[in-house]
C-alpha cells in the first residue's frame, strides 16, 4: 500500500532579513483546480482549503519578517532598523504547517507590514493588499475585503504614477484595467470609467486583446448599473 501524496510540500526558504533558513509550504500544481476567475483576477478554487494563495507568504519563525517571491533582495538605508524595532517583541511562531484561513490572513498582514517597513515598491504592496482582499472575499467578509481593495487601489495608483511596475510581470494595460476594476468595486465610478477608457483607447491595445475586452465589458456593466441606480 503506497502513501497518498499530500497536496502540500515543503520549500526551503532563506529569510531576507535575518538570513535564517526555514521551511514553508506550497501547493503541488497537480492539486490546483480552478473553479472560476473573478473580474479582478481572483481565482476561486474547487477545493477551498487547497488554495495556493494561503501559502504565497513565507513567515520567518525566528524574527517574524514575512515576504513573497515578489520582494526585492535589497534593503534601503534605515529599513532594517525599522524592522528590528517593529519585531523586537516577536515570539517564535510556526507558519510552516498547513494553514487555516486565519493563518493565511495573519501571514499576509505580516507580509504587508514587512513590505511597508522595507519600503518595497507600491506594485508589490498593492498586490499583497489585493490578495488579502481575495482571502476575505472567500469567507464573505465584505467589509474587510473592501478595505483592502481600497488599499490595493491606492497603492496601484502610486505605482502607475511612479512607474515602479515596469520590469515586473504587471503590464501597463493590465495595471490600468485593475485600477478601473478596483475603482468600480469600491464605487469610484468616475475613476473606473477613466481607467477603462484608457485601456480601450491604449496605443498597445492590440497586444492584450483579452484585457481590452474585459475593460469594455466592465465599463458596460458599470454604465448599466448607473442607469438603473443613477447617483444624485
Amino acid at each position: 500500500m503506497t502513501n497518498q501524496l499530500s497536496p502540500l510540500y515543503d520549500k526551503k526558504v532563506l529569510c531576507l532579513y535575518c538570513k535564517n533558513t526555514f521551511h514553508s509550504k506550497r501547493v503541488r500544481s497537480s492539486f490546483i483546480r480552478i473553479k472560476t476567475i473573478d473580474s479582478d483576477f481572483c481565482k476561486v478554487y474547487k477545493e477551498e482549503m487547497i488554495n495556493p494563495l494561503f501559502y504565497e507568504t513565507d513567515v520567518c519563525p525566528d524574527c517574524g519578517f514575512a515576504s513573497t517571491e515578489a520582494f526585492s533582495l535589497e534593503f534601503p538605508n534605515g529599513a532594517k532598523d525599522e524592522i528590528a524595532k517593529q519585531f523586537e517583541n516577536w515570539k517564535t511562531q510556526e507558519f510552516g504547517k498547513e494553514r487555516t484561513v486565519s493563518d493565511a490572513i495573519k501571514a499576509m498582514k505580516l507580509a504587508i507590514l514587512s513590505a511597508n517597513l522595507k519600503r518595497e515598491n507600491r506594485i508589490v504592496i498593492g498586490g499583497l493588499c489585493l490578495r488579502l482582499a481575495w482571502i476575505y472575499r472567500s469567507i464573505e467578509d465584505y467589509n474587510q475585503e473592501r478595505r483592502f481593495l481600497l488599499a490595493a487601489y491606492l497603492d496601484y495608483e502610486v505605482s502607475y504614477e511612479r512607474g515602479d511596475y515596469i520590469g515586473t510581470k504587471m503590464t501597463e494595460l493590465r495595471l490600468l484595467y485593475l485600477l478601473g476594476e478596483l475603482a468600480r468595486r469600491i464605487e469610484k465610478r468616475e475613476k473606473a470609467g477613466l481607467y477603462f477608457t484608457r485601456v480601450i483607447q491604449h496605443k498597445k491595445r492590440a497586444t492584450e486583446t483579452k484585457i481590452v475586452e474585459m475593460a469594455r465589458e466592465q465599463w458596460y456593466i458599470m454604465r448599466n448599473q448607473e442607469q438603473v441606480n443613477p447617483t444624485k
